[in-house]
């Protein structure tokens, strides 16, 4: 299963001389499994570097969507398959607290966007699928099983099997909550997360950050980093990434993560780049 990053910043895009290198686009990922089948994880800003990964594909496109808040929706518009006639588009929403699953498509009304949404030429399918923690559900070649996020107005984690890998996709999880969106504990986010392959969780916060960020549904470094180990997990991705950090900042903190020297590999994630996933 090969990975890709197109969008990798927290709650807003951040471009600039400070942000270059690890990227300033807000959450996307793209999973794309052996035969070629793909999945995409967001629809951040991210989103609209990722369309050039479509220009020859004629299967559905599926969008697996973690939430509704604006930095995951808002590359959507600008997602270049939804103007050609032909493109199948199947996106499934998350689980949120409010039920609110056209929220993708109705950025695109009103006085929001100069496109209106009816106005596409593609066919786009809103799926409404009830993913559990129990029992996957297939997708082409990904079998997905979900999570309840410890965010406000909720959201979906998202456990992955294929071609024999393993890989969590948790961003804006907020591992240590208060009771408002305490919706699994952190045993219960070890057992989601045990033994994955690749676990791709929110890192937005340092430590010294949490006490002015409780509540706002993310988690600290030394958190995620807890987490990667108690679960076992092979390899970590860091994700999220404040929009305050810097590339500087981050090399700081990788430097800081490799003296500890970890049971598992991990990396910040960073725009741009892949990686593929093999047993």
């Amino acid at each position: 299963m090969k990975v890709t990053f197109y969008g990798v910043r927290g709650s807003i895009p951040t471009p600039g001389p400070k942000t270059a290198r690890y990227g300033g686009n807000t959450p996307c990922v793209v999973l794309e499994s052996d035969d070629g089948q793909k999945l995409i994880l967001d629809a951040g800003t991210g989103l609209r570097l990722a369309s050039s990964e479509f220009d020859n594909y004629n299967d559905t496109i599926h969008l697996l969507l973690s939430h509704h808040h604006w930095d995951h929706l808002q590359g959507f518009p600008f997602f270049s398959p939804i103007f050609k006639k032909g493109t199948n588009l199947t996106i499934y929403p998350g689980n949120t607290t409010l039920n609110h699953d056209t929220a993708i498509l109705d950025q695109m009304s009103k006085s929001y966007f100069p496109v209106k949404f009816h106005q596409l030429p593609s066919t786009i399918t809103i799926k409404k699928t009830n993913f559990s923690v129990d029992d996957g559900i297939e997708i082409g070649d990904f079998v997905i099983q979900a999570m309840d996020m410890n965010h406000p107005d909720g959201g979906s984690a998202y456990r992955i099997l294929c071609d024999n890998q393993i890989l969590v996709y948790a961003t804006d999880n907020e591992l240590v909550p208060p009771v408002s969106h305490n919706n699994h504990s952190i045993m219960e986010w070890i057992k989601f997360c045990k033994n994955a392959d690749l676990l791709i969780h929110d890192a937005q916060y340092l430590d010294n950050e949490m006490t002015q960020k409780l509540g706002w549904g993310h988690s600290s470094v030394s958190e995620t980093l807890n987490l990667a180990h108690n679960a076992n997990v092979k390899m970590l991705s860091l994700f999220s990434h404040d929009p305050s950090r810097s590339d500087e900042q981050i090399d700081d903190l990788t430097a800081k993560i490799l003296k500890t020297n970890p049971s598992f590999s991990f990396f910040f994630a960073k725009e741009g780049q892949s990686l593929t996933l093999r047993g």
